[in-house]
């Protein structure tokens, strides 16, 4: 096994007239200060708008099925909780194949083929004849989110600089809420299969747009492609970035990892058990504060609360607000720092879950209540998502790429996004069932407490990574 893990020798670190020879070369060639990392990450991010078409893809279409009389499909209430939840449990299967793969054939690849799975599910959707045929090309679309999840924020933290390493890895979030949005609007002019189609058309549009996009630079280091990762980082970062010294220091720290699978006792690693299990934690406020159930039942929230609104306006106001939130987190989390934006988050999300459970509450106990304060739903609604967008949202899933070293940030990823599934499954599949059981507004007094618990454990157990170097967050896991 020892041998498996040596088999890989790096080459030895450029001497520093290399470095010079490279760059002068290389500035020479005149190369944009940075233009090109941000259209390769804008190119990678359009996959995370196909996400967010997943996501939100139940809400619309499920109530389509059940409301127009022209639909070939009439799903059951169980039936619309597993259309609703089978893409967690793709999730869970993408995230962990997403690790290992991305490591194999690298970031570009592993997004690149991840569109076979991902048009696949749409096709089969757009064309199903029951309620069996969309679960199945939803579980296929799940499968295509969770290697999307690891993927592209991975691929957007490994070629960006520090100073906007925050921007790019949180903005697949922007992007996702982004295709939230979309599915939610065109959702409510067409039929469930036709928007069915138009994923799969989203998806063809991400495709062609990445295919011509490089491979991360610290994906080449690993592989020992030194002067193509310095020709790509500089290309990628610009003339004013030194791109042969960024290379040599990384690789001063590759040289002595080892090679292969990621060992056991390498997973015991404070370096990386640590960040793995305060990504996982995460994840597990996230979605257990009720996320997938706003945004997956959203329009049978307000259908039951009888809003001011109809379901489906309130449903794209909803989505508009959440894209404006998360553009907003985007642009202020490098100088904001991650740590305080999830205590606000968690913070807002639990008062607005609170606000939510109340009001359904004093609706069952006072008669006249709902119809006088119908517009509560849609504003604690808003409250949350604008919560959720600032934090909990867009930061879990890009500081788990930012806290572990990039031999095991791959399968840590796809680790952490296999239990961001697990959990997103178990709250979609129990959230009818916790309703017949405690009440909605015990459901949702329920999510707020755990929002709050979340809060709790930023503020103890969740360290600031904002403008540190991806190689010295490691060292704030050890002692020495």
């Amino acid at each position: 096994m020892e041998e498996d893990y040596k088999s890989t020798q790096l080459p030895e670190i450029v001497s520093s007239e290399a470095i010079s020879d490279t760059v002068g070369i290389l500035i020479e060639e005149n190369v944009s200060n940075g233009r090109k990392m941000y259209i390769a990450a804008i190119a990678s991010l359009f996959t995370g708008l196909v996400a967010g078409f997943i996501s939100g893809y139940s809400a619309p279409a499920t109530y389509d099925m059940t409301t127009n009389e022209n639909s070939p499909i009439f799903p059951t209430d169980d039936e619309i909780t597993w259309i609703g939840s089978v893409v967690s449990a793709g999730v869970m299967v993408g995230g962990l194949c997403a690790g290992p793969l991305s490591d194999k054939i690298g970031r570009k690849n592993t997004i690149v083929y991840n569109t076979i799975p991902l048009l696949t599910g749409w096709l089969i959707i757009s064309m199903a004849e029951d309620a069996t045929e969309v679960i199945i090309g939803r579980l296929l679309t799940g499968i295509g989110c969770g290697v999307a999840i690891v993927a592209v924020p991975t691929y957007c933290v490994e070629i960006s600089t520090a100073g906007v390493r925050g921007l790019l890895g949180s903005a697949f979030q922007g992007f996702l809420v982004t295709g939230n949005f979309f599915v939610v609007f065109i959702g409510s002019y067409v039929s469930w299969h036709i928007l069915a189609l138009a994923g799969a058309g989203f998806t063809a549009f991400a495709f062609f747009c990445f295919l011509p996009m490089p491979e991360s630079p610290r994906w080449l280091l690993a592989k020992g492609k030194l002067n193509l990762a310095i020709n790509v980082m500089q290309k990628l970062q610009g003339a004013s970035v030194n791109a042969a010294e960024e290379c040599n220091a990384i690789y001063e720290d590759l040289k002595n990892e080892r090679k292969g699978r990621l060992s056991l006792n390498e997973m015991k690693h404070p370096t990386v058990y640590k960040p793995a299990l305060i990504a996982v934690g995460l994840m597990f406020f996230q979605q257990f504060s009720g996320l997938m159930v706003i945004f997956g039942y959203s329009t049978k929230i307000f259908d039951i609360a009888k809003s001011f609104l109809n379901p489906k306006k309130a449903t794209i106001i909803i989505g508009a607000v959440q894209v404006i939130a998360t553009i907003t987190s985007n642009l202020i989390v490098d100088k904001a720092g991650r740590k305080i934006l999830l205590i606000i988050s968690g913070l807002l999300m639990s008062a607005s879950l609170v606000s939510l459970g109340t009001y359904y509450y004093l609706s069952f106990e006072k008669p006249g209540f709902q119809e006088t304060y119908d517009w509560i739903p849609l504003v604690s609604l808003i409250a949350y998502v604008i919560a959720y967008s600032i934090g909990f949202g867009p930061i879990p899933a890009f500081i788990a790429a930012e806290m572990v070293p990039v031999r095991a940030r791959s399968t840590i990823s796809g680790i952490v996004i296999f239990h961001c599934g697990l959990f997103g499954f178990i709250v979609m599949k129990t959230f009818i069932q916790l309703g017949d059981l405690i009440g909605s507004y015990g459901t949702f007094w329920l999510y707020s407490v755990v929002a709050l618990i979340g809060v709790f454990f930023v503020i103890f157990l969740v360290p600031e990574t904002k403008g540190k170097k991806l190689e010295d967050i490691s060292k704030l896991f050890v002692k020495s």
